[in-house]
């Protein structure tokens, strides 16, 4: 017997109770070391008195199956590496609770984005990754294996591409998503992989390979099409700039369409988180407005602000006042309204202001160059705005974590 009294018999007297067992009933299941089962019930007496010992590892592991006993109150991890292909003893609240809350840690980061600086999503991000990291060290391979842990990865290199994004590290971004769709595709998912497929799509056209661009965003949609109407909905709106960049209006105007016939009737519900979609109606209406960029018609950008805007205090879209701003900037300027297009990109710089986002303060300078391009950037109120811009990035760096 152990020092301070404890032995095995004092566990399975307790669960044995626990179960409504006597001591019979569970002497005629009792797991034998060399197969079957049954033993003299004065042999289970014995046992749960402490004057027999049981040396055998795997009838303790019956044990706990027989009565749900957790494996570590004999002192046995859940994992058996003398059996790895054998299914686990008992479920493993803790682990299960754990993975739990890191899939609500990874939806929160998510959802955060249109709502937080950029620092306080990192650190979510990085929570997330201490989780993971724990897992890969200290979880058995079946856990590791397990369906929510692998789809929890797959995601994660979804969050650490959009981090190099919003630091303007492109390249790196490309590659998290490749790894993200290579994952999905392994693990026979097709919500991850139009989602995989969707960010490629972006960032392949971000490098000017707008033929691969479409055809993963096509693959996206039709992948989504087939299996969630949000997902459709979000692909379905990214995949309408393509074609806006492409310069096939008729296309983007019936593809960004039917991104909104998808889902405006989901109300509220669309962007809620429902397979990994956490882009709002607003977001939807504002590629509307960048694809009407993009074919030339700043007039419809200039009609659609309103409700935009509207849509945007509705789904509380913070992070998207930005470009509301730059993509009515954009407009007023093709329209040669230059002071209007500066109060705009002031406005610009209000809403950018405080995210401690590089990619996002970036867009400012894309104006700029914009205006300049037009002929503009000798004015006086030109050279003012690319000061206040200049001050901003400085604003923006002294705020930014080190």
């Amino acid at each position: 017997m152990s020092a301070g009294g404890y032995h095995y018999g004092k566990t399975i007297r307790h669960y044995r109770e626990r179960r409504g067992l006597t001591q019979q009933e569970l002497a005629e299941r009792w797991p034998r070391a060399r197969g079957g089962v049954g033993v003299d019930w004065r042999y289970v007496q014995a046992i749960e008195y402490g004057k027999k010992r049981i040396a055998d590892p795997n009838t303790l592991r019956r044990l706990c199956e027989l009565l749900e006993i957790p494996p570590w109150e004999f002192g046995l991890s859940s994992y058996d590496p003398f059996n790895p292909q054998a299914s686990l003893p008992t479920k493993n609240r803790l682990f299960e609770e754990s993975l739990s809350l890191a899939e609500a840690l990874l939806s929160q980061a998510l959802a955060m984005r249109r709502l937080a600086p950029l620092p306080e999503i990192e650190q979510q991000v990085q929570r997330l990754e201490g989780f993971l990291a724990a897992s890969r060290s200290e979880l058995p391979p079946p856990l590791r294996l397990e369906r929510r842990l692998q789809k929890l990865v797959i995601q994660y290199y979804s969050l650490v591409g959009l981090m190099h994004y919003e630091h303007r590290r492109y390249d790196r971004a490309r590659s998290s998503f490749e790894e993200m769709l290579t994952a999905a595709r392994q693990a026979e998912d097709p919500v991850l992989t139009a989602h995989a497929l969707q960010k490629l799509g972006v960032e392949l056209k971000r490098i000017g390979r707008h033929s691969e661009a479409i055809n993963a965003l096509e693959e996206a949609r039709d992948l989504a099409l087939k299996t969630s109407k949000p997902l459709a909905a979000f692909t379905s709106a990214y995949l309408s700039q393509m074609y806006a960049i492409a310069g096939d209006a008729p296309r983007f105007e019936r593809t960004i369409e039917q991104a909104i016939s998808l889902a405006e009737p989901l109300k509220s519900a669309y962007g809620d988180g429902t397979d990994f979609v956490f882009h709002k109606l607003s977001g939807i209406f504002l590629l509307r407005c960048r694809g009407y960029l993009y074919t030339n018609q700043p007039q419809k950008v200039l009609e659609r602000y309103e409700e935009l805007r509207r849509q945007i205090s509705l789904d509380r879209n913070l992070w998207l006042d930005y470009r509301l701003h730059l993509y009515r900037a954009q407009a007023l300027l093709r329209m040669r309204e230059v002071e209007a297009s500066l109060e705009e990109g002031r406005a610009f710089l209000q809403a950018v202001t405080g995210w401690q986002s590089p990619h996002r303060l970036a867009k400012g300078y894309e104006l700029l160059s914009e205006i300049e391009r037009a002929g503009y950037g000798d004015l006086a109120i030109v050279r003012a705005f690319r000061q206040e811009l200049l001050e901003h990035l400085e604003q923006d760096r002294s705020q930014t974590p080190q």
